[in-house]
């Protein structure tokens, strides 16, 4: 019996979901039937560069004419929820990117909306699926649990105004590129409860916050430091994490610097930055019908990796 070949749509056709198409067109168990995004010239031209049947400008519409096993929303960050909500209320299952919204709520009423219609979906923190940060977790792991953290994810709310992103998204970007450090904090702490917090937002040289600080300590011992600056001239992102007699430092998530035993090893080979790991998880999840689990971010997780947002975005000091 052939192996059954999902039909998939792109919801957003600008440089994310040109990622995710492109990526994803390899598995010889999807294809792409629909696009849709309202900028005409957009989808037109990923429907022609693709070989994609069908295009659409809008999403109900796209869903009352298509049977879609799976969909990919990869719209601008702050059009993220509302555009994946009518998908999974429709009962398709989702690859949503990062953020699933631009607060815990918003999140829950994602989660709330799959579980009634039974749609599974993941939340595209790739930095889960990263084979250099997977690669350092396992050195230290073989020792035991993670014992601390260092997450550091900056850059230039000068630039990001100067691109043009909306006032509203620049005054919370915690929720647009910190929250890959976030939630892969989350992660390395073994997904666990905070039992502590202290932070701090701030707005420091701009109308918009862009200073973030946290110091968190989880139920199971493991403590983080997080920080997120956006008063930088570039963009920087880092990670520490320590463990029994051994730590591992990831530059750029380009380069890995593990110490142990005495010794240093050095990994500089990127073999998946994770987005391909991450679709193939989730649809072998929908092939198998089972649940989106760990180590991806479901819903369920991502509620709890927004929720720690909107407690350290709520610490404003003005």
């Amino acid at each position: 019996m052939p192996d059954i070949v999902l039909n998939a749509a792109l919801i957003g056709c600008g440089g994310r979901g040109r990622g995710h198409l492109e990526t994803m067109k390899a598995f010889d168990d999807l294809r792409f039937v629909a696009v849709c995004d309202p900028v005409e010239e957009l989808c037109d031209r990923m429907a022609a560069e693709h070989a994609v049947p069908r295009k659409y400008e809008d999403i109900g519409d796209m869903l009352a004419k298509e049977e879609l096993d799976l969909a990919v929303i990869a719209t601008p960050a702050h059009l993220n929820g509302q555009c994946a909500l009518p998908v999974i209320q429709a009962g398709v299952h989702t690859l949503l990117e990062k953020p699933p919204g631009l607060s815990g709520a918003e999140t829950e009423g994602l989660r709330d909306a799959a579980n009634t219609s039974g749609a599974k979906v993941l939340v595209g923190w790739n930095r889960r699926f990263h084979s250099l940060i997977r690669k350092a977790r396992g050195l230290i792991e073989e020792r035991g649990a993670v014992t601390q953290i260092v997450a550091e994810f900056h850059k230039s709310m000068t630039d990001l105004h100067r691109r043009g992103f909306p006032d509203h998204l620049l005054d919370n970007f915690i929720y647009e590129t910190p929250i890959h450090a976030i939630d892969l904090t989350r992660s390395l702490a073994g997904s666990s409860p905070i039992a502590e917090l202290h932070a701090v937002a701030h707005r420091a040289n701009s109308p918009f916050v862009d200073v973030y600080a946290a110091l968190i300590r989880f139920e199971n011992g493991c403590v983080a430091q997080l920080t997120a600056n956006f008063t930088t001239d570039a963009r920087l992102e880092r990670y520490e994490i320590h463990g029994r007699d051994c730590s591992a430092y990831l530059e750029g998530v380009r380069k890995s610097v593990v110490q142990r035993d005495g010794k240093t090893e050095v990994f500089d080979v990127v073999e998946s930055g994770g987005t391909a790991e991450q679709a193939r998880f989730l649809i072998d999840c929908i092939k198998e019908d089972r649940p989106v689990g760990l180590p991806a971010a479901g819903l369920d997780e991502a509620v709890e990796t927004m929720k720690l947002a909107d407690r350290i975005r709520a610490e404003l000091r003005d």
